[in-house]
């Protein structure tokens, strides 16, 4: 059985309004936090196609801050990323129960690369599939399809696990089992009902 781990608010956080905070300070910060990160350059961003430069730059207008103000809210998006210490020891035990572990996850560039720099738990994973790279994105089917055979696997022995409803169905659409996550107790209970616990 092949296990296949979303990674943005599944294994590392992804809080935007937070990130927000910490730049700016908290007045007005979920209000630019979806202007950002709710806005189609950021999904051109983790699909690999817009830079930071130039989302900052595009941004201007509609937020009424500079570019380097902007970039600077960017810029912080890679080191929010924390892994859930109950995510990592997870992982661990299903890599040492033999369980083949796997990645998929829209991401930009920059936050895929501080990641494989600054995260252990990648000794876990025999691979990985991030938005950037292929030029594709959840929930696209494709992303799914392109995992399977860039990795030899078969839809109908993967599970997939994923914050996002709509991915979850994606998944399912081409044979993949899914889980929605909401927490890593849920996520554990899931997995033992399936008998990989």
């Amino acid at each position: 059985m092949a296990l296949i781990f979303d990674l943005g608010r599944v294994i590392v956080s992804w809080d935007p309004v937070g990130i927000v905070s910490r730049v700016r300070g908290p007045q007005g910060a979920a209000e630019l936090a979806a202007t950002l990160f709710e806005h189609p350059d950021w999904l051109e961003v983790d699909r690999g196609t817009l830079s930071l430069h130039t989302m900052a730059r595009r941004a201007e207008a509609r937020t009424g801050l500079t570019a380097a103000d902007i970039l600077a809210v960017l810029e912080a998006v890679p080191p929010s990323l924390v892994p859930d210490p109950q995510m990592v020891e997870l992982l661990a035990e299903l890599h040492a129960r033999g369980a083949a572990l796997y990645a998929l996850s829209n991401m930009g560039h920059a936050s895929i690369d501080y990641l494989e720099r600054h995260c252990a738990f990648w000794q876990y994973f025999r691979g990985k599939v991030v938005s950037a790279r292929v030029r594709m994105m959840k929930p696209e089917a494709e992303i799914y399809r392109y995992l399977l055979v860039a990795q030899d696997l078969k839809a109908a022995d993967c599970t997939f696990i994923d914050d996002s409803p709509a991915n979850v169905a994606a998944a399912e659409q081409v044979g993949i089992r899914g889980i929605v996550f909401t927490s890593h107790d849920q996520c554990r209970r899931d997995l033992a009902a399936l008998g990989l616990l």
